[in-house]
């Protein structure tokens, strides 16, 4: 899926056209990137993680979760 230009505008309706849908109230910052420039994705925690280690907060982060086009899952019951 190619970007329409003018896209960066609209950072809700183009992570929803990639599966994210995220409610309106997700703040988003969007920065253009280039080879000069890095950008840090931090996933929102999930529900239901509280007292869980840190080895097994990493085992549900994907890498999608991390390029920052989706969500971490919640852990299974």
């Amino acid at each position: 899926m190619g970007l329409l230009p003018g896209s960066a505008g609209l950072p809700l309706v183009v992570l929803k056209e990639t599966g994210l849908d995220l409610d309106p109230s997700v703040e988003l910052r969007v920065w253009d990137s280039s080879g000069h420039s890095r950008w840090f994705v931090v996933p929102q925690r999930p529900a239901g993680t509280d007292g869980m280690t840190e080895a097994e907060l990493a085992a549900l982060v994907t890498t999608e979760s991390m390029i920052g086009i989706a969500g971490v899952p919640a852990p299974a019951a």
